[in-house]
């Protein structure tokens, strides 16, 4: 078998989060099913957790026309913001825990799975996805305090953190349309706490910034406003023999008000 070949075959692992807007367009919330799934399909994923869903027919047309066989649903605040996972493999166990006091959105839940297969890669791992307050870093702290992923073991930690990275901006366009924009409108000031706790204090991974360590301003971008909110956090094991190939953020042309964070594992070589 040549190098190539070798390379080829090696196994991969591909999974993504994104924010769907209860499956309606930001400007004239029409349904944007078939504009996500045209975008979604071309990433050949194994995985995908979304956040604002609902229990519904919306959510299940989805994974349908994405061709995921195993699918489920966490509920958050009522039927709104729901998360869900999709799975080409079958979902050995699931959890959600929702926060147990209510703040200006709501509450707010972590949403958990293990799955089962004969895929190395999902042995033992455990994926989660959320999404948090939008309006106040101190109720996202408190949210995901509570959920505690790190104790919880969770692995694979995905979705909507409405959480800001420093590092993602240059002083200019900090200063000018995160800084500026945010006093002009009224908005919480720009705070970092949270990703420094997912980060520092539960040594998370950011897979975007391991892959992308000079991507700054826009391209970093994944919501609406210019900022980076969407996020994949692994958390490493010593032992691992998969790693982190790729990273991306996939935009979502006015489908949705987020873009789509993409990551893609590769096995290593025995």
């Amino acid at each position: 078998m040549s190098a190539m070949a070798s390379s080829e075959r090696k196994p991969i692992f591909r999974l993504a989060t994104i924010n769907v807007h209860s499956f309606s367009t930001p400007d004239k919330h029409q349904n944007n099913i078939e504009e996500l799934v045209s975008i979604v399909e071309k990433l050949n994923l194994d995985l995908i957790s979304v956040q604002e869903i609902q229990n519904n027919k919306k959510w299940e047309k989805f994974c349908q026309l994405l061709s995921f066989p195993y699918f489920i649903y966490g509920s958050s605040e009522g039927e709104y913001f729901g998360n869900g996972i999709a799975s080409r493999y079958p979902i050995q166990s699931s959890s959600n825990k929702k926060s147990t006091f209510f703040c200006r959105a709501g509450t707010r839940s972590l949403f958990q799975c293990c799955l089962e297969g004969d895929h190395s890669f999902i042995k033992d791992r455990t994926f989660a996805v959320t999404h948090l307050d939008p309006y106040d870093e101190d109720d996202r702290l408190k949210q995901m305090i509570e959920f505690d992923p790190h104790s919880q073991k969770v692995d694979i930690l995905m979705g909507d953190m409405n959480a800001l990275t420093r590092e993602d901006y240059s002083d200019d366009y900090y200063q000018d349309a995160i800084v500026g924009k945010r006093k002009c409108s009224g908005w919480e000031k720009p705070r970092f706490d949270l990703i420094k706790l997912i980060t520092d204090e539960w040594n998370y991974q950011d897979v975007f910034r391991l892959k992308n360590p000079q991507i700054k301003d826009e391209q970093a971008a994944t919501c609406r406003f210019g900022t980076r909110i969407d996020y994949i956090y692994v958390h490493p094991r010593v032992t691992d023999q998969w790693i982190l190939n790729e990273c991306s953020i996939i935009e979502t042309k006015g489908a949705t008000d987020h873009n789509i964070v993409f990551a893609e594992f590769k096995q290593i070589e025995k």
